[in-house]
């Protein structure tokens, strides 16, 4: 199923991304009073290994990507 079917082809590929983008946002921020509580908890920390943290904590909230089915127009 498609979607982006109101949407010209070669403009449905943007589309996803820019959705993904947008999820990816909203879950960054959906997780901000985590990385709050962490900088608090944790304040000896240093902040590459906090950065860390929060990109570990990212990566595993996020659905993995879907790359099954998308063909890229040459």
């Amino acid at each position: 199923m498609n979607p982006y079917y109101n949407l010209p082809p070669e403009q449905r590929l943007t589309q996803r991304h820019v959705d993904q983008f947008n999820a990816d946002e909203a879950l960054w921020r959906k997780l901000d009073l985590c990385r709050r509580a962490r900088r608090k908890d944790r304040p000896r920390l240093s902040r590459r290994k906090l950065k860390k943290a929060d990109l570990l904590e990212f990566a595993k909230a996020r659905l993995p990507q879907d790359c099954i089915g998308q063909r890229v127009a040459a």
